[in-house]
This record gives structure tokens, sequence and C-alpha cells, in this order.
């Protein structure tokens, strides 16, 4: 069975080099293949490798941590524009605490 993958604000996806994780994003900027994003703890990132459009301003993206900033995309969906990337970020916390740990990566 395959770890699972966790979902990461920036400040957490540094822990993750080299592995899969999921990133909820806000779409700042689309140039040639690469996707500029600010992540729910305002960090920013650049989204590699994708070939699906991107639409609207919110996605949630699976991918590869390959340096700090930088994710290669496995594949991404396109949110609501409404999505609450404050909301999540408080997800994405909660699902780090040893407290919860379990509910989320079991």
């Amino acid at each position: 069975m395959d770890d699972p993958t966790p979902r990461v604000n920036f400040e957490i996806m540094q822990r993750y080099h080299g592995r899969k994780v999921i990133l909820c994003c806000q779409i700042n900027q689309v140039d040639n293949g690469q996707v500029r994003v600010v992540t729910p703890d305002k960090g920013e990132v650049t989204v590699v490798g994708g070939t699906a459009p991107y639409e609207g301003r919110f996605a949630e993206v699976v991918g590869t941590v390959i340096n700090p900033n930088t994710v290669q995309e496995i594949e991404h969906t396109n949110l609501s524009d409404n999505f609450s990337l404050d909301m999540y970020n408080e997800l994405v916390k909660l699902s780090h605490k040893d407290a919860y740990i379990g509910m989320f990566y079991a």
C-alpha cells in the first residue's frame, strides 16, 4: 500500500522534498507551462509540468516537491472561485498535529 498523500501549505511542504503532496492554491500567473501560485499560508510556489488548462482562481494540485519553491504536477483539479484558502490552511495545520494525524493519515 502506498503512503498517504499529505495535504500541505508552503511551510509544511518543505518537509516533503521528493514526495507526492496535495496543495490547494490560488493561481497568480500561467506562463509557458509554469503556473505561479500562492499557498494557503501566503507562500509562493511554481507548478511545472502540467498539461491541462487551469481555469478560475483556485486549484488543487497533486504533485512531487522538487525543491523548496517548486512542485512537479501529476494532476490538478480546478476549484470553485469561492474556495477559502484560510479555512483550508486551518485544515492543513490540524492534519499535521500529533493529536489528529491518525484521522487524516491512518
